[in-house]
């Protein structure tokens, strides 16, 4: 089962996916939580950092939001493996209007779509605080071009979770800790990050992009980050979704859950 997290900056999402990783294991499930590395912030994750714990973390390079080391793009510029034509798909559709952000976007989807294709074949849980429907918004908002008909194209060129989980606070809140987190990084890190209008601007892109998943009749699971209490309520509801999940599959449709082919039924 795969579990991606959505939303826009400061949203929450990495704080969802820890607690909600640590609230599984404690129901008894085996979980993965695949995180988005920020080196402005927090060194790489460790696999196997807590050693009663089944669940792991696996560091992905955000390509989008916090400041990014130089080296994290080099891998870019060397070949990666052709079998994967969905990175390069998507970056054809959506390409960014700047060099540096085409290398990070670039290497980022390749680690993603790599990760995403080992979760489909797993037997457990595998948490993405920020998959593919995030990586979407925010090429849509670095593109040289993202008009409405480019943006459902690639909706429906993504692999879609079994549970997708979008996060959301009023605007006011996610604009005052977008504001605390700038004024935390140093000058090369604000380099790297988007400015507060751009920030504020992905905030619009990621609603719009809720509304075209939501008229497509998609699975989606809406959560408030405005306190603690509503998130705790929130991981509360996505255990019992994930474990009646659980109860609904008949062992021999797991294949094609595997397969992708009943990919973000519930």
């Amino acid at each position: 089962m795969i579990i991606e997290l959505f939303g826009p900056p400061a949203a929450g999402k990495t704080t969802l996916a820890h607690a909600l990783a640590a609230a599984l294991e404690r129901n008894g499930f085996d979980v993965q939580l695949i995180v988005s590395f920020r080196p402005g912030e927090r060194g790489p994750a460790e696999i196997g950092s807590k050693p009663a714990a089944s669940w792991c973390q696996t560091a992905l390079a955000a390509p989008l939001s916090r400041a990014a080391k130089f080296v994290s793009v080099a891998p870019v510029l060397l070949a990666y493996p052709r079998a994967d034509a969905l990175p390069e798909t998507l970056m054809n559709l959506l390409p960014p209007r700047t060099l540096l952000r085409w290398l990070r976007l670039r290497r980022f989807l390749y680690v993603l779509s790599r990760s995403w294709k080992m979760a489909s074949t797993a037997d457990r849980i595998v948490i993405f605080d920020q998959g593919f429907v995030t990586a979407l918004c925010s090429m849509a908002l670095l593109a040289r071009s993202a008009d409405r008909s480019r943006i459902m194209r690639g909706l429906a060129l993504i692999p879609h979770p079994n549970l997708l989980i979008r996060l959301d606070a009023p605007r006011e809140t996610l604009e005052a800790r977008l504001r605390a987190r700038l004024a935390h990084q140093g000058a090369l890190e604000r380099w790297f990050e988007f400015d507060l209008q751009t920030s504020l601007r992905q905030i619009e892109i990621t609603a719009e992009v809720a509304h075209m998943l939501q008229k497509q009749g998609g699975r989606m699971i809406e959560v408030s980050s405005l306190d603690r209490r509503l998130l705790e309520k929130a991981v509360d509801r996505i255990v019992r979704e994930a474990m009646s999940w659980h109860e609904k599959i008949d062992p021999a449709m797991e294949p094609l859950l595997r397969d992708g082919a009943l990919s973000g039924v519930i």
